[in-house]
C-alpha cells in the first residue's frame, strides 16, 4: 500500500519528524528509511530503542498515529502512475493489496480512498499471526486469489516488504526511492517508476500460462 499504492512515505516522514523533534532528536536523513515498511508496533519499537527513547511505547505509538493522522488529514495521492498501471494490468492478472499496517489505519485508507474498487482482497498487518517481514501476509494473500506462488509476481518498495516477498516464493519488482538501489539485490527486477510495469515486462518475468 504505501509507497506502491498511494504516497505516504513524504507524510510518514514528516509525521516522524515531528513526533522525534517532541524528544529533542533530530532524524539523519539516512535513517528515514531504516524502518520504512514495518509493522507499526516494531517501528515504534526499534526506533525508541535506536534513539533511546524511555516514553511508555504505547504512549509512544499513541503521539505517532496522532501526527500521522494529522498529515493524512491534508490529503493522501495515489503514487504516480498506480491508477495507469492498474488499467494495464487489471484486465489480466488478479490483484490483491498486502500491507504491514494494521487494520483500522487500512479501513481509513479503503474509506477515504476506494481501494476496494482496485483490490479483489485486502490484507492489513494484523490479518495473519506473522507479519512482514514473515512471507505469510502474502502467502496468505495467494490463498485467497487462489494463486501459486511461481504464478505470482509481487511489487515492493521497503526491505521489509522484499524480504517477505522474496521468501514467499514469488517473483519480486522493487520499486527504488524508498530505499537505495544496492540493498534492492534480492528483488527479481527494480524499478523507477510503476510507468515501467508493462504487460510484456510481467510476461518476461513471469509467462501467463504457466
Amino acid at each position: 500500500m504505501d509507497g506502491v499504492t498511494i504516497n505516504t512515505e513524504p507524510l510518514y516522514t514528516k509525521a516522524e519528524i515531528k513526533l522525534f523533534k517532541e524528544y529533542g532528536i533530530e532524524i539523519p536523513k539516512e535513517d528515514l528509511s531504516l524502518f520504512r515498511g514495518s509493522p507499526e508496533k516494531l517501528f515504534y519499537e526499534l526506533s525508541s530503542k535506536k534513539y533511546g527513547i524511555k516514553e511508555d511505547i504505547n504512549t509512544f505509538i499513541k503521539k505517532g498515529r496522532r501526527y500521522v493522522q494529522e498529515e493524512f488529514n491534508k490529503g493522501i495521492p495515489f503514487m504516480g502512475g498506480f491508477k495507469e498501471l492498474h488499467k494495464r494490468i487489471e484486465p489480466y492478472y488478479l490483484l490483491g493489496l498486502v500491507t504491514a499496517s494494521p487494520r483500522k489505519s487500512l479501513n481509513r485508507i479503503i474509506e477515504r480512498m476506494n481501494l476496494d474498487d482496485y483490490f479483489l482482497e485486502l490484507l492489513s498487518g494484523e490479518d495473519t499471526t506473522k507479519n512482514k517481514p514473515h512471507p505469510e501476509p502474502y502467502t496468505e494473500m495467494m490463498k485467497l486469489l487462489n494463486v501459486s506462488p511461481k504464478n505470482t509476481v509481487i511489487i515492493e518498495d521497503s526491505l521489509t516488504g522484499i524480504k517477505s516477498a522474496v521468501s514467499s516464493g514469488a517473483k519480486v519488482i522493487a520499486k527504488s526511492g524508498s530505499v537505495p538501489d544496492n540493498k534492492l539485490f534480492n528483488a527479481h527486477h527494480i524499478i523507477d517508476h510503476l510507468d515501467e510495469i508493462s504487460i510484456d515486462l510481467l510476461e518476461h518475468i513471469l509467462p501467463l500460462h504457466q
